[in-house]
């Protein structure tokens, strides 16, 4: 399953994330992958949306990757939970030339 998340994580938008992860995660599913590739700004309450997401999955045996946005690559080397949350690396496509 890969949810897509885009635009600003932060007070006014993580109710209906969360609403959203709940309804994706409801039946349980074996794995999940969140891409936040097109995520432009993350506050506290979003991290902490992110972090409650891996909580939960950690606790039903449910297989979670991020796919992060570079903006979301530098918030969780800064805050230090790049080494907490499964972080998957992009492969940057190449064009031959």
């Amino acid at each position: 399953m890969i949810i897509t998340v885009s635009g600003d994580l932060d007070l006014v938008t993580t109710g209906s994330l969360k609403a959203e992860l709940s309804q994706a995660l409801d039946p349980v599913p074996s794995s999940m992958v969140v891409d936040l590739n097109g995520v432009d700004f993350c506050d506290s309450t979003g991290l902490s949306t992110l972090i409650g997401l891996n909580n939960r999955c950690v606790a039903d045996s449910i297989v979670l990757q991020f796919l992060p946005s570079a903006t979301i690559d530098r918030l969780l080397l800064r805050t230090g939970l790049s080494d907490l949350l499964p972080i998957t690396e992009r492969t940057v496509s190449r064009r031959p030339g």
